[in-house]
């Protein structure tokens, strides 16, 4: 299957794709896993984008779209393909629908995550990634000290989870990404899910959902 999920940060995208990746084997590609990596080994990609990241601005289309076009050309996309929280301008829809054309991988479904801001902003500002491990993990549940529990590394928030930055995002997310979702209906089967709920609750909806496309 090459499945679209899309919804706000903090929606539980990485989670669900995660577990799409793991029960249909197909390739998970995350831009913003993707622009992380970039940044943090300083190439020219992670230059340009590192200010976008940093105040948590959409980066620009033309290189989002060159490297999702990179990435699908990949040997373990062949297989199929999950687009985690691609595309977010209407620009990047139609970007997306004429490399996807041209290289003869046809979209079979979108998914979009819904949640309240409120509650997006809980789950984003109370996040925090391991230093050495990279594992993530909530405030709620980790150890004493800050320090990770799978390898007692420090926790760090990151700077796109600071909660002035996450209001920030969420803005941008409703006035830039919101009429892609209305785009989207227009062209594709689209697949609503209530991301609100516990995310066994919201894996077991989308399994479901997408019973009939495996």
């Amino acid at each position: 299957m090459r499945i679209m999920l899309l919804g706000a940060p903090g929606s539980g995208k990485g989670t669900q794709a995660a577990l799409l990746k793991e029960r249909y084997g197909i390739a998970h590609i995350s831009t913003g896993d993707i622009l992380r990596s970039e940044v943090a080994r300083g190439t020219d990609l992670g230059h340009k984008a590192e200010p976008f990241v940093k105040q948590g601005k959409l980066v620009p289309d033309d290189v989002m779209l060159g490297m999702i076009e990179a990435r699908l050309a990949e040997p373990d996309a062949m297989r199929g393909w999950l687009l985690d929280g691609f595309p977010r301008t209407l620009v990047q829809v139609h970007g997306l629908v004429d490399v996807t054309e041209r290289i003869g991988q046809k979209i079979d479904v979108g998914i979009i995550l819904h949640v309240a801001p409120e509650i997006v902003v809980r789950r984003l500002s109370g996040r925090r990634n391991c230093a050495n491990c990279k594992a993530v993990t909530n405030v709620g549940d980790a150890a004493a000290g800050g320090v990770c529990a799978k390898c007692g590394g420090p926790l760090v928030l990151r700077d796109d989870d600071e909660p002035e930055t996450v209001r920030n995002r969420i803005q941008v997310f409703g006035r830039e990404t919101q009429p892609v979702f209305e785009l989207l209906r227009g062209r594709y089967d689209v697949i609503d899910i209530d991301a609100a709920q516990g995310q066994e609750q919201v894996a077991d909806a989308i399994w479901k959902a997408l019973s009939k496309y495996a």
